[in-house]
Protein backbone atom coordinates (compact mmCIF):
# COMPACT_ATOMS: atom_id res chain seq x y z
CA UNK A 1 0.00 0.00 0.00
CA UNK A 2 1.65 3.26 -1.06
CA UNK A 3 1.37 6.10 1.44
CA UNK A 4 1.86 9.79 0.79
CA UNK A 5 4.17 10.60 3.70
CA UNK A 6 4.59 7.46 5.79
CA UNK A 7 7.29 4.93 5.08
CA UNK A 8 6.44 1.25 5.39
CA UNK A 9 8.34 1.09 8.70
CA UNK A 10 6.55 4.14 10.14
CA UNK A 11 3.18 2.73 9.09
CA UNK A 12 4.08 -0.53 10.85
CA UNK A 13 5.04 1.32 14.04
CA UNK A 14 1.82 3.36 14.03
CA UNK A 15 -0.19 0.19 13.39
CA UNK A 16 1.52 -1.47 16.38
CA UNK A 17 0.75 1.56 18.53
CA UNK A 18 -2.86 1.46 17.38
CA UNK A 19 -3.26 -2.20 18.26
CA UNK A 20 -1.81 -1.50 21.71
CA UNK A 21 -4.13 1.38 22.48
CA UNK A 22 -7.25 -0.15 20.86
CA UNK A 23 -6.86 -3.93 21.36
CA UNK A 24 -9.19 -6.57 20.00
CA UNK A 25 -11.81 -8.12 22.24
CA UNK A 26 -12.22 -5.22 24.63
CA UNK A 27 -14.88 -4.95 27.31
CA UNK A 28 -16.93 -2.35 25.47
CA UNK A 29 -16.59 -3.61 21.91
CA UNK A 30 -14.65 -6.40 20.23
CA UNK A 31 -13.36 -4.49 17.22
CA UNK A 32 -9.68 -3.57 17.49
CA UNK A 33 -7.38 -1.27 15.56
CA UNK A 34 -5.66 -4.26 13.96
CA UNK A 35 -8.97 -5.36 12.41
CA UNK A 36 -9.28 -2.19 10.31
CA UNK A 37 -5.59 -1.36 9.99
CA UNK A 38 -5.62 -1.04 6.20
CA UNK A 39 -8.40 1.56 6.36
CA UNK A 40 -7.38 3.81 9.24
CA UNK A 41 -3.67 3.92 8.34
CA UNK A 42 -4.61 5.59 5.07
CA UNK A 43 -6.54 8.20 7.05
CA UNK A 44 -3.59 8.74 9.40
CA UNK A 45 -1.31 9.17 6.41
CA UNK A 46 -3.71 11.74 4.98
CA UNK A 47 -3.83 13.56 8.33
CA UNK A 48 -0.04 13.75 8.39
CA UNK A 49 0.11 14.91 4.78
CA UNK A 50 -2.04 17.93 5.69
CA UNK A 51 0.24 19.00 8.56
CA UNK A 52 3.06 21.53 8.21
CA UNK A 53 6.39 19.91 7.35
CA UNK A 54 8.08 20.55 10.76
CA UNK A 55 5.11 19.04 12.62
CA UNK A 56 5.00 16.05 10.28
CA UNK A 57 8.72 15.39 10.61
CA UNK A 58 8.54 15.80 14.38
CA UNK A 59 5.73 13.26 14.71
CA UNK A 60 7.45 10.79 12.40
CA UNK A 61 10.67 11.11 14.41
CA UNK A 62 8.77 10.71 17.68
CA UNK A 63 7.11 7.54 16.38
CA UNK A 64 10.48 6.02 15.49
CA UNK A 65 12.05 6.97 18.85
CA UNK A 66 9.09 5.69 20.88
CA UNK A 67 9.21 2.36 19.05
CA UNK A 68 12.31 1.47 21.10
CA UNK A 69 12.05 4.10 23.84
CA UNK A 70 8.81 3.01 25.49
CA UNK A 71 9.72 -0.68 26.00
CA UNK A 72 13.16 0.36 27.26
CA UNK A 73 11.79 2.96 29.70
CA UNK A 74 8.81 1.04 31.06
CA UNK A 75 9.64 -2.67 30.66
CA UNK A 76 13.44 -2.37 30.83
CA UNK A 77 13.72 -4.40 27.64
CA UNK A 78 15.53 -3.44 24.47
CA UNK A 79 12.72 -4.68 22.31
CA UNK A 80 10.86 -2.83 19.61
CA UNK A 81 7.18 -2.09 20.07
CA UNK A 82 6.61 -3.65 16.65
CA UNK A 83 8.08 -6.99 17.78
CA UNK A 84 5.77 -7.28 20.81
CA UNK A 85 2.48 -9.13 20.66
CA UNK A 86 -0.79 -7.26 21.12
CA UNK A 87 -1.16 -8.28 24.78
CA UNK A 88 2.31 -6.95 25.67
CA UNK A 89 1.63 -3.69 23.85
CA UNK A 90 -1.69 -3.27 25.66
CA UNK A 91 0.01 -3.82 29.03
CA UNK A 92 2.72 -1.35 28.05
CA UNK A 93 0.16 1.30 27.14
CA UNK A 94 -1.64 0.83 30.48
CA UNK A 95 1.66 1.36 32.29
CA UNK A 96 2.52 4.42 30.20
CA UNK A 97 -0.89 6.02 30.62
CA UNK A 98 -0.80 5.64 34.40
CA UNK A 99 2.79 6.88 34.68
CA UNK A 100 3.99 10.38 35.44
CA UNK A 101 5.18 13.01 33.03
CA UNK A 102 6.48 12.58 30.27
CA UNK A 103 4.94 9.14 29.71
CA UNK A 104 1.37 10.24 30.18
CA UNK A 105 1.95 13.11 27.76
CA UNK A 106 3.76 10.99 25.17
CA UNK A 107 0.68 8.78 24.83
CA UNK A 108 -1.01 11.79 23.24
CA UNK A 109 1.09 11.23 20.12
CA UNK A 110 -0.61 7.88 19.65
CA UNK A 111 -4.03 9.31 20.33
CA UNK A 112 -3.55 12.08 17.77
CA UNK A 113 -2.39 9.63 15.11
CA UNK A 114 -4.79 6.74 15.78
CA UNK A 115 -8.06 7.85 17.37
CA UNK A 116 -9.43 10.28 14.75
CA UNK A 117 -8.54 7.92 11.91
CA UNK A 118 -9.93 4.79 13.58
CA UNK A 119 -13.05 6.21 15.18
CA UNK A 120 -13.88 8.12 12.01
CA UNK A 121 -14.51 4.85 10.16
CA UNK A 122 -18.11 3.74 9.69
CA UNK A 123 -17.27 0.26 11.03
CA UNK A 124 -15.86 1.68 14.28
CA UNK A 125 -18.81 4.03 14.70
CA UNK A 126 -21.19 1.12 14.25
CA UNK A 127 -19.25 -1.07 16.68
CA UNK A 128 -19.47 1.50 19.48
CA UNK A 129 -23.04 2.51 18.65
CA UNK A 130 -22.18 6.08 17.68
CA UNK A 131 -24.95 8.09 15.99
CA UNK A 132 -23.97 11.29 14.21
CA UNK A 133 -26.05 14.22 15.37
CA UNK A 134 -25.62 16.12 12.11
CA UNK A 135 -24.75 13.65 9.34
CA UNK A 136 -23.44 15.03 6.07
CA UNK A 137 -24.88 12.93 3.23
CA UNK A 138 -22.77 14.79 0.65
CA UNK A 139 -19.46 13.71 2.24
CA UNK A 140 -17.72 11.31 -0.14
CA UNK A 141 -14.54 10.58 1.82
CA UNK A 142 -10.94 11.68 1.46
CA UNK A 143 -10.01 13.55 -1.68
CA UNK A 144 -6.80 12.71 -3.51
Amino acid sequence: MPYRVLSKKEAGIIAAMGSGVIPRGGRNFTLGAADLEDKWLIRTDYLLSRMPLPTRLGLKLAVRVLNYGWPLMYFRKFKALTSMDEQERTELFHVIESSRFPGSMSILIVKVLVFPAFYGLAEAKEAIGYQEKFPNPEFEGLKD
